[in-house]
């Protein structure tokens, strides 16, 4: 791990939620070049079961596509079909995640998330299934 200098009470406040027994979404927001990302990599005592990083001004087809990559790099570089919107992409991730599940608690990590909340994207509502309908159990 690497060293997190002046961030003593956002370590302990990961290291608890890492350790609740309830799922937990936690929102890190702040002005650019702060360290926020990086806080959240070096943050757990563990690495991220899985990381997605929108991309700036990229139209809905390439956020997917690169959802598509990440998630199959977090599988063991296994070739995944592009899904055609937020929802399946997300139904994607559930897939995934679901058998891991079984051992252990796991934590995934969506870094620059207004960037992929495009307009008509439809992420925000398909984010807000996954979550109220699965991430929350």
């Amino acid at each position: 791990m690497d060293i997190v200098i002046g961030r003593t009470e956002e370590i302990e406040l990961l290291r608890k939620i890492e350790k609740s027994s309830e799922a937990e979404l936690v929102a890190v927001y702040g002005r650019p070049r702060v360290g926020k990302t990086y806080l959240i990599r070096n943050g757990f005592s563990r690495t991220l079961d899985f990381e997605f990083s929108g991309s700036h001004y990229a139209p809905l087809k390439q956020q997917l596509e690169s959802f598509s990559r990440a998630l199959g790099q977090a599988m063991g570089n296994v070739p995944l079909a592009v899904p055609q919107n937020w929802i399946q992409a997300f139904a994607m991730l559930e897939d995934y995640l679901t058998p891991l599940l079984k051992r252990r608690r796991r934590i995934i990590f969506f870094d620059e998330f207004p960037w992929m909340n495009t307009p008509r994207s439809g992420f925000t509502p398909a984010f807000e299934d996954f979550w109220n309908r699965w991430g929350s159990r």
